[in-house]
């Protein structure tokens, strides 16, 4: 696992500098474990080797990794979108062409909820709904379109168990192609966590839908998270949803406004 600096602990490391202190303790794992390191007016080392330091805007908001003796920005420009990792007081999120990829509410859900059995979860993203239905889950296959998107998951130190957990099982592909090679009623829970609308194909079509109804098991629960599209402009997205899940066959359908998320259970 490559060190990694938050904007906030970079600029702390920059006026310790300044101040001509010889050593600071930040986290280069984004508060999991904290570190002493060693300063000098150029720099600071790590396992004794000079890394220079970058000055940086008050406010930028960005993680940077130690790479090959250098500070690299963890962003990277791909067919027109630009990834990023963004900093937070406690897991970064990934951000999208601006768009940031954040969803408290609905993986505290995940968490209170103690998901069992088998879950199909897409897309991955950074894989925290993923590691968290993990802890209680017999086994996750977890289905991510983007591979930008898990190479800078790979960078994350809160990422590291969807690569390392035994019980999951991650597919680079599209959702609406590969929900289709599962049986019939084989998930207990399924979890829907796309990006964007316009990035996200066919994944919010009736056809999947009618998929999703068919690989999930009677009793078992759909967590769908929602972007909030369109809504500057008036649009309820996720009533259209809604309907769409209604002829799907899904009928008991709870909607969380403030999570932006809906919780339906198949009968």
């Amino acid at each position: 696992m490559l060190p990694i600096i938050s904007s906030r602990d970079l600029r702390n490391i920059n006026e310790a500098i300044e101040k001509g202190l010889t050593e600071i303790e930040v986290s280069l794992d984004f508060g999991l474990t904290n570190t002493k390191i060693n300063l000098d007016k150029n720099g600071f080392y790590i396992d004794k080797e000079l890394i220079k330091s970058k000055k940086i805007k008050e406010t930028d908001k960005s993680c940077y990794i130690v790479r090959d003796n250098s500070l690299e920005k963890v962003q990277y420009f791909s067919d027109g979108r630009l990834y990023k990792l963004i900093p937070t007081n406690n897991r970064p999120i990934l951000q999208i062409s601006g768009t940031s990829m954040h969803k408290k509410d609905f993986l505290e859900k995940l968490g209170r909820d103690k998901l069992r059995g088998m879950i199909l979860d897409s897309g991955t993203g950074l894989g925290y709904s993923s590691i968290i239905a993990s802890k209680t889950a017999q086994k996750v296959i977890t289905v991510e379109i983007d591979e930008n998107v898990l190479e800078i998951a790979k960078l994350n130190p809160y990422s590291q168990a969807l690569f390392e957990n035994k019980n999951i099982n991650s597919i680079v592909g599209n959702l609406v192609e590969e929900i289709k090679k599962f049986k019939d009623k084989e998930f207990d829970n399924i979890i829907f966590d796309a990006g964007t609308v316009k990035s996200s194909d066919a994944f919010f079509s009736l056809n999947n839908y009618k998929e999703a109804y068919r690989v999930l098991k009677n009793r078992g629960r759909f967590y769908h998270y929602l972007p909030r599209h369109q809504i500057k402009t008036g649009r309820d997205f996720a009533s259209e949803i809604i309907a769409r899940l209604k002829k799907a066959g899904f009928k008991k359908i709870y909607r969380n406004k403030e999570g932006s998320y809906i919780i339906i259970q198949k009968f």
